[in-house]
């Protein structure tokens, strides 16, 4: 199947951040084969998008969310994290069965794509693992058909009633879903202990090791919060990223998500072992966490991704949003205006994304020879009028309810807004009754 788009303004974030405008993306299957001004490919399509008064970019690399925590979004507002965990979400995830994830799957990725992400890492933990609730869950996220790293995150120690695993079910059962999904095109498999506090050296050392033989990545919350770092100390003596490069779980291949409250120390191994970091600009102002030291991981050469964090915490999946938001709050807090600026955190939610989970080469730009991981916005409103600074105007002006058309894997996944491969209506009717029912038996 060859698809051409054409008449877009064109951020393709390649290497020379060019832009173009009436501009032309020609696709071969599942990968772009040339970004230009062609307009003679429309003789070798078989389909032509007009995308005329449309900006195209890449698709957004949602690098850190808990759609497993989607039906309980709102529950718990105005708490800090751990009394928004233990008060109001923990609850609602022990009332939950396992189809409640299928479900809350599929409702996450419908509001992903519509906001134009076409990759979700999916930080997945449930009460339900002996029922195979991470299969459940990697199911619904293939149906929808959007590109997702489900990592199966547990604790073998300590964590709320009902989520703690032994080390050897952790192991053995996270071994059966990377088999299960190893040769997927768009569901891939990640692993981790969820919590840093609640999972033993061992464990940890599991996850390292199982990392290697096959190859997948580790993603780990870190030092989201001063209680984060102090209950890792009682436990190790150590500040969260030390017991991290105590046990080896640092490198390439390792995510580091919030990463709020480091230390010189902490950064200087974070950049020494080229970990990647996850920031979550709206989940960590939401919940008062605090705010990363973007700017100095950034100096130190650490590679960022961005995040909407889970929509029971951020309460939203707009990528765009927190591209703003992770501009104008280091701003504020530094009272530098080019401390990050609009190039900077549009790559973040682009190439650094694509970096992390380890496909920084076919994913993350508009180029030939990468996935065709596409989104386009409607530039015909009040909001975006004029649009002098096509990427000023993204990361400032835009918002997801702007996206009108996304592709993946040179798939048409929206079209004019609409969701291709599930029915909206009915996943938003199934939520909401799995919703009530769930809350109600929590209650």
């Amino acid at each position: 199947m060859k698809t051409v788009i054409t008449g877009a303004t064109i951020l393709t974030a390649d290497d020379d951040d060019t832009v173009l405008t009436n501009g032309v993306i020609e696709i071969d299957g599942d990968r772009i084969v040339d970004v230009g001004t062609d307009v003679a490919a429309t003789e070798r399509a078989d389909r032509v998008i007009d995308a005329s008064g449309m900006l195209a970019c890449p698709g957004f690399i949602n690098a850190h969310t808990h759609l497993c925590m989607i039906l309980g979004r709102s529950l718990g507002s105005d708490l800090p994290l751990l009394g928004w965990l233990s008060e109001a979400q923990v609850p609602l995830m022990q009332a939950f069965e396992p189809d409640d994830y299928d479900i809350s799957m599929r409702l996450g990725a419908i509001e992903n794509i519509k906001a134009g992400n076409t990759t979700v890492c999916e930080v997945f933990f449930s009460s339900h693992y002996e029922q195979e609730a991470d299969q459940i869950a990697a199911r619904g996220l293939d149906a929808s058909g959007i590109r997702s790293v489900l990592y199966r995150c547990s604790n073998d120690e300590a964590f709320f009633d009902g989520f703690v695993e032994s080390r050897h079910d952790i192991v053995e059962r996270s071994q059966r879903l990377i088999d299960a999904w190893h040769d997927s095109a768009r569901t891939g498999i990640g692993i981790g202990p969820l919590i840093p506090w609640g999972s033993s050296a061992a464990s940890f050392r599991d996850a390292v090791e199982l990392s290697a033989q096959q190859g997948v990545g580790i993603h780990l919350h870190t030092a989201e919060t001063p209680e984060y770092n102090d209950l890792v100390r009682e436990r190790t003596g150590r500040s969260n990223v030390g017991m991290l490069a105590d046990v080896g779980a640092l490198g390439p291949n390792v995510v580091l998500n919030h990463c709020v409250f480091l230390d010189d120390e902490d950064i200087a191994l974070i950049a020494e072992s080229a970990s990647n970091v996850i920031h979550d600009p709206t989940s960590n102002m939401i919940l008062a966490s605090g705010v990363a030291p973007v700017p100095a991981l950034r100096a130190a050469g650490v590679n960022i991704g961005l995040a909407c964090d889970g929509p029971s915490c951020n309460n939203g999946q707009d990528m765009i949003e927190a591209m703003k938001q992770a501009a104008l709050l280091h701003k504020v807090v530094t009272r530098q205006p080019d401390v990050l600026v609009a190039r900077d955190v549009f790559h973040m939610a682009t190439r650094g994304g694509a970096m992390a989970v380890g496909m920084a080469d076919r994913l993350g730009a508009l180029a030939p020879g990468f996935l065709a991981d596409i989104v386009l916005l409607d530039l015909d409103a009040p909001h975006l009028t004029p649009a002098h600074d096509p990427l000023a105007t993204l990361v400032y002006s835009a918002r997801g309810s702007d996206v009108h058309t996304v592709l993946i894997d040179g798939e048409v996944i929206l079209e004019d807004r609409v969701v291709q491969r599930l029915d909206e209506a009915e996943v938003l009717a199934r939520a909401r009754t799995r919703a009530a029912a769930a809350a109600r038996r929590a209650a």
